[in-house]
């Protein structure tokens, strides 16, 4: 149920990224600061500052991996439908299979083949679907979309490579800090005049709500569930997401747009059943949670 309650809030990030009048870069900086500074501040009251200890260099390489990652995906949120952002960044497993046997050199099924030539397929539908008004697929925020879900897989694998004996909290925390330095400098070019105290509530419920508290949650309840389950309860994110995209910002559902998403979410079930070493949950809770053992 906390896994469940996890992946249906995840939906929100799309809406508050809309509905915060701020470059993708600034969103996610804020995101990622307001995220460690509050997982952090639950390992001081906790008296576990051990776990604040600096982990190996190679976290701080995957920090950076998460910083483009999440701007390639908000970037994504903001120059396409909400829908087609998420569904199209959630062929990410597909794409980890494939790149699992050149990297940690895992035997790639025929099934994950198969699947990724479904996504493939249900990411096209969505890219042709064209509409207007709210729920337009662009063509930008679909290339930035497929290249979010690349990242994506490309961080879970490379945590499983380097950060297998790293505690799930000490990667959390530093892996975001290390973001935010990155993308601190986005701040230079930005002005913050506009910037309400609406916004800012929308950029702090980001940061610790859907973040920090939801991915130490989602990290605790991982030690009961298998992995396979949870990744496949993580799908309800996009679900949720274009539901909510749907009621909060007038962005209808196309035909294209459910059966390129239904492509999409059917071939991520299926080698997540197949291989219950991978798990496709959000990109905080896979960093904490996934690695090692999902």
């Amino acid at each position: 149920m906390l896994i469940a309650v996890c992946a249906l809030t995840w939906g929100f990030i799309g809406i508050l990224v809309r509905e915060v009048d701020q470059p993708a870069l600034v969103i996610v900086f804020f995101r990622v600061l307001f995220s460690a500074s509050f997982v952090a501040l639950l390992l001081v009251v906790a008296r576990r500052r051990d776990l604040l200890r600096r982990p190996p260099p190679a976290v701080l390489a995957l920090g950076v991996l998460l910083a483009v990652h999440w701007a390639l995906y908000f970037g994504a949120i903001k120059e396409t439908s909400v829908a087609s952002a998420v569904l199209i960044t959630y062929a990410a497993p597909i794409f980890m299979a494939m790149l699992a046997p050149v990297l940690i050199r895992e035997h790639v099924p025929a099934l994950s083949v198969v699947a990724l030539g479904v996504s493939m397929a249900g990411i096209a539908a969505i890219s042709l679907s064209g509409g207007s008004g709210a729920e337009e697929v662009r063509l930008l925020g679909v290339v930035l979309a497929v290249f979010a879900a690349i990242t994506y897989a490309l961080l879970i694998v490379l945590i499983k490579r380097w950060a297998s004996e790293v505690h799930p909290m000490t990667l959390v925390t530093w892996q975001e800090a290390t973001s935010a330095v990155v993308l601190a400098p986005s701040l230079v070019f930005t002005s913050f005049e506009g910037l309400s105290g609406g916004e800012l509530g929308y950029l702090v419920v980001l940061g610790v709500a859907l973040t920090g508290l939801s991915g130490v949650v989602y990290v605790a309840a991982l030690r009961w569930v298998p992995a396979t389950t949870a990744g496949i309860l993580a799908y309800m994110e996009p679900v949720s997401a274009a539901i909510l995209a749907a009621v909060i910002l007038d962005q209808a559902l196309t035909p294209a747009v459910l059966a390129g998403g239904a492509a999409i979410v059917a071939a991520g079930v299926a080698v997540a059943l197949r291989t219950p070493g991978t798990s496709v949950e959000e990109p905080l809770a896979a960093a904490g949670g996934a690695r090692p053992g999902s």
